[in-house]
């Protein structure tokens, strides 16, 4: 037996003892930071799945141009991610051409839609 397969096993072992003071303890965990986290976790794939089902990642030309411009409005800030996640308009402004026509770059910005109603008399 080498020396590292004995520290591997010491390892191990120390990592039993740990896990069996613990319970033997009665260690108390705080469920609601249990809760709050497990919350945060499912929060974090549910972000996850909805942007890899959004977005096209073989996008190619125009489309990863905007792409591109989804993704970095999508990820300014916690509030843009929150509006790109609840499923807000986007549109796109500011387009950016080459000398033949290719589009470069262009900006995306969120649409909100007002209902106005004003009372006639």
């Amino acid at each position: 037996m080498t020396k590292e397969q004995e520290d591997k096993i010491i390892k191990q072992a120390q990592d039993i003892l740990e896990r069996r003071m613990a319970v033997e303890k009665d260690i108390k965990i705080n469920l609601q930071n249990v809760v709050q986290y497990g919350a945060y976790l499912m929060g974090a794939l549910d972000a996850s799945k909805t942007i890899i089902s959004y977005v096209n990642w073989n996008a190619k030309g125009e489309e990863k141009v905007y792409r591109d411009a989804e993704l970095a409005l999508a990820t300014q800030s916690k509030r843009t991610m929150e509006l790109f996640l609840s499923g807000t308009k986007v549109a796109y402004r500011n387009w950016e051409r080459n000398k033949k026509g290719k589009l470069v770059k262009c900006e995306a910005y969120f649409v909100e839609h007002k209902n106005v109603i004003q009372e006639v008399k």
